[in-house]
């Protein structure tokens, strides 16, 4: 339904917990939901007959409920917007996730929290004191098990410039040189839109 489908007759649309979404780690979350129930709102009355779009959400003065149940697009980017430049969240800035993964959980804790704290301290200094980051972590991803293997990350807030580029990935093979970390794999992500 959400993929633009058209089916002419429907007049009725329902969508359950419409907030569920609002509620995941992911700076797009507010986006991807007013995308989905406005798509979906829109399958109702496609046709000749008027149609309506029935949302149940435990947080119904929520401002993204709100501007979706309303159609109301300019809404939900001005305040869309403001938020993001608030969180410092792209397009304002650049989310890097640095995430260690590996077979022993405490090993993968262990390990991020020293790749965060060198990050930290090399953020603080030149050449990369001016690039004002913010290093947060480690936290578990969302789903920290997968396959068998912990993920744990680091987030880095800055701007996807060469230097930036190059502190993380000088991190990642210092990291991939340590004996204690041969079990374990390290990878960065800029803007990740999904959870994996």
């Amino acid at each position: 339904i959400a993929k633009g489908l058209d089916f002419p007759r429907v007049t009725l649309v329902g969508v359950l917990n419409a907030d569920l979404g609002l509620n995941i780690p992911d700076p797009r979350a507010a986006e991807r939901t007013f995308q989905l129930l406005t798509q979906v709102a829109g399958r109702a009355g496609r046709g000749e007959k008027e149609g309506r779009a029935v949302i149940q959400t435990y947080t119904p003065d929520n401002e993204v409920i709100q501007a979706a149940a309303e159609q109301d697009y300019e809404r939900f980017y001005e305040s869309e917007l403001r938020i993001r430049r608030l969180r410092c969240d792209p397009p304002f800035a650049d989310l890097f996730t640095v995430t260690v993964t590996g077979s022993d959980e405490s090993e993968v804790r262990r390990a991020a929290k020293e790749l965060q704290q060198s990050i930290h301290y090399a953020a603080q200094r030149p050449p990369y004191d001016g690039l004002n980051l913010t290093v947060l972590g480690p936290a578990p991803a969302a789903v920290v098990k997968v396959n068998d293997r912990y993920r744990y990350r680091v987030t880095v807030v800055g701007k996807n410039e060469k230097r930036l580029r190059g502190l993380l990935s000088h991190m990642m093979k210092a990291f991939s040189r340590r004996s204690e970390n041969r079990r374990m794999q390290v990878y960065v992500d800029c803007n990740l839109m999904d959870e994996r």
